[in-house]
């Protein structure tokens, strides 16, 4: 591949496809809504992004750093790109890869164990599990020292992604195309990336955070990794460097050209980090094992919660014995935090520990965002609040705040969180905690809050609080309005799916389409608020023929009547998120079983067949669909199949952590879709769509 195929329409799907599916959970959390509503108009967004790279208007746009403390007491910088330049980051990854594929197998698994990537230029999975890889690591030094090789150089790079030189970077993967044009652009890119002040951006450095950036990173050691390997025994995980020797003469001569190599691409060894030891076992051997980032101990949808007795016992094992107590095992007590059911006694030791260990912030909010709500979290959140520096933990005390706060409570904090609102010197964590908890406040009555919204400079930050957004915001020369109106498109794609469940379009503001990012378009218009002079004949018929296989049908727009547009809003977004949002899915998917139930309601009444159903009570209200579709109603007694799979879906949908935290029987944590489950879902819905069109399409 050349540079120029970065920009093809074909890299530029993978690449968007390896982001969504990526495990750096942490990360993509920022982005998830951004990333769902995106996908909704795919296929354009994708074309115009391929236009403008191709002609060379497309711009990269300055990132927004967040910075999470670590144990050391200073902070690892997380930079947080844009969705478009995230695509062409990837990109570029993408075709790094297939131009060092061949260098990098021969040197991986032997000597480097972090960041492989998959097998097949084509898979939408970019890099294989960490774990897999780590544990090879391991393996790799234990099978050296049992070979003899007991003096060991470990060698950890300072600021290592920070000092990554563009011009090297590009030359290891393309040496005779310096003077190209192309090289030119992705520089610019690569400089505008680097730092989040446009005036301070330079020539070094690459983005932390998406997996795009990990792998450039393997790219720019690999020379280094070549001229090693040839001489010397050698294991590297991302910057963590060992070399094995047999005698102390001969590791300290390693160690010595190690360092000459890595001064000559830039890279500077960290001095407390540098070491050179005679190990007398494999523990020894292991030394202190390279530091894993927070993203990779999120835990992920289809994995287990462990029992309160076993989170307490592996919890405890990874505390200090002298008092106060600390974290010394951290690998094992996140796992624990991102793994746990809730614990009284768990919880009390995690409030007990928060205050003394910031690095673990992440992980520590996790397990309390599934809490229920607790005053004895309120007060250590405030206390913590009140006394860290850190501007990261700060806004995470915010986030937990807003959600656990009772109205008096908020009242006494406002004045502090409109300080930070406004505070110039304030980071995205520090004023996205803050916002959001004012617009809880006046969610709560008390006081308009949620204008202080308006006035953020960053795209990104206002993007991340449209969910959190009260509804009277949503009127003209207000602060919907004003984010709709941003020249930049990720208020206007966040805004998506809340304009849907209000019944709004942007005309709804005053606003024509065209003054719309050309993105946002694309997605309104996907989604119907933008009306298009030509229809397809059913797209609601395309979308459920593409994704379950039934016949295409054109007689959905003639069933639906009047709700059609509202159904097929709701399908679109269902079909969008699919395999990047399985719960989310689900939550769609059952609006639109709902709709679709509904609407065969009125067309079995109007025949007078079997199945119809009052769908409102005495009182006037609707009927809950759960009842509808009970299998002991007559509807189901009709038509059995379509009324197991509704109903099927609708109670999943109620077990969702969005819907109900808790199981109403055991108290159990619900848990997130998993991915057999949809499969088992979708396997029922697509006999019941099938057989909605075999009666109602072969009706008279």
């Amino acid at each position: 591949m050349a540079l120029r195929d970065v920009w093809s329409q074909q890299n530029l799907h993978l690449a968007w496809r390896r982001l969504t599916t990526a495990k750096n959970l942490a990360y993509k959390g920022y982005f998830r809504n951004l990333y769902n509503a995106y996908e909704i108009g795919l296929a354009e967004n994708i074309k115009d992004l391929h236009v403008r790279l191709k002609g060379g208007s497309y711009r990269a746009q300055p990132p927004t750093r967040v910075y999470v403390p670590k144990p050391s007491g200073l902070q690892r910088p997380i930079t947080l790109l844009c969705i478009e330049d995230q695509i062409v980051l990837q990109a570029i990854a993408n075709v790094f890869a297939n131009k060092l594929q061949g260098r990098r197998q021969r040197l991986e698994h032997k000597w480097i164990f972090s960041n492989i990537v998959q097998r097949g230029d084509k898979s939408i999975f970019f890099l294989h599990d960490w774990r897999l890889s780590y544990s090879k690591f391991q393996s790799r030094i234990a099978e050296t020292f049992h070979s003899g090789y007991h003096w060991v150089a470990c060698f950890d790079l300072a600021a290592y992604y920070d000092t990554i030189c563009h011009d090297l970077l590009l030359h290891t993967a393309f040496p005779r195309t310096t003077d190209d044009g192309n090289v030119k652009r992705i520089m610019e890119w690569l400089k505008k990336w680097s730092s989040e002040p446009i005036s301070s951006s330079h020539a070094h450095g690459i983005p932390q955070g998406p997996i795009a950036s990990d792998y450039l990173a393997e790219c720019f050691l690999l020379p280094v990794d070549e001229i090693l390997c040839k001489r010397f025994r050698y294991a590297r995980y991302v910057d963590d460097i060992r070399l094995f020797a047999q005698s102390e003469k001969e590791v300290l001569k390693a160690a010595i050209e190690m360092e000459i190599a890595l001064r000559e691409r830039g890279l500077l060894p960290q001095g407390k980090k540098h070491a050179i030891t005679q190990a007398k076992t494999v523990e020894e051997a292991m030394g202190i094992l390279p530091s894993i980032e927070p993203r990779d101990s999120a835990r992920e949808p289809e994995e287990q919660a462990l029992s309160p007795r076993e989170a307490i016992k592996k919890f405890r094992s990874a505390l200090s014995n002298r008092r106060p107590q600390s974290i010394t095992d951290k690998t094992r007590a996140r796992y624990v935090l991102f793994h746990a059911d809730q614990s009284s006694e768990l919880l009390k030791l995690i409030l007990r520990l928060m205050p003394r260990h910031p690095e673990h912030t992440d992980a520590f909010v996790y397990y309390l965002s599934q809490c229920k709500i607790s005053q004895s979290i309120v007060r250590t959140c405030a206390d913590v609040l009140r006394t860290t520096p850190y501007q990261y933990v700060q806004g995470e005390m915010w986030h937990i705040l807003a959600r656990m706060m009772e109205p008096g409570q908020m009242r006494r904090q406002i004045k502090r969180a409109i300080s930070a609102a406004k505070d110039k010197a304030g980071g995205l964590s520090l004023k996205w905690g803050a916002c959001h908890f004012l617009c809880m406040a006046e969610r709560a009555g008390l006081g308009k809050y949620a204008k202080f919204i308006m006035f953020q400079n960053s795209a990104l930050l206002q993007a991340l609080l449209v969910p959190v957004l009260p509804v009277g915001r949503f009127q003209r020369n207000d602060v919907v309005e004003k984010l709709l109106r941003r020249s930049t498109p990720e208020p206007g794609i966040a805004l998506a799916e809340r304009l849907v469940q209000l019944g709004l379009t942007h005309q709804s503001f005053g606003i024509q389409a065209k003054a719309l990012p050309k993105q946002v378009q694309n997605i309104f218009r996907r989604l119907g608020l933008i009306r298009t002079p030509v229809h397809v004949a059913d797209a609601m018929g395309e979308i459920l023929a593409q994704r379950y296989g039934i016949f295409q049908w054109d007689g959905w727009k003639t069933l639906f009547k009047g709700e059609y547009s509202h159904a097929l809003q709701l399908l679109s977004i269902a079909d969008a998120i699919y395999h990047i949002g399985r719960s989310q899915w689900l939550s769609y998917q059952n609006s639109f079983n709902h709709s679709l139930f509904l609407a065969f309601q009125d067309w079995l009444a109007q025949r007078r067949l079997p199945g119809a159903v009052k769908t409102t009570g005495k009182d006037g209200r609707a009927v809950k669909f759960g009842t509808l579709a009970d299998p002991n109603q007559p509807f189901a007694k009709a038509h059995p199949t379509i009324a197991s799979a509704f109903a099927s879906a609708n109670a999943r949908r109620n077990m969702l952590p969005a819907s109900h935290p808790y199981e109403q029987s055991g108290g159990k944590r619900t848990h997130h879709l998993r991915k057999r489950e949809q499969a088992k879902i979708g396997a029922e819905l697509t006999k019941a769509y099938a057989e909605v069109v075999r009666i109602v399409g072969t009706s008279p």
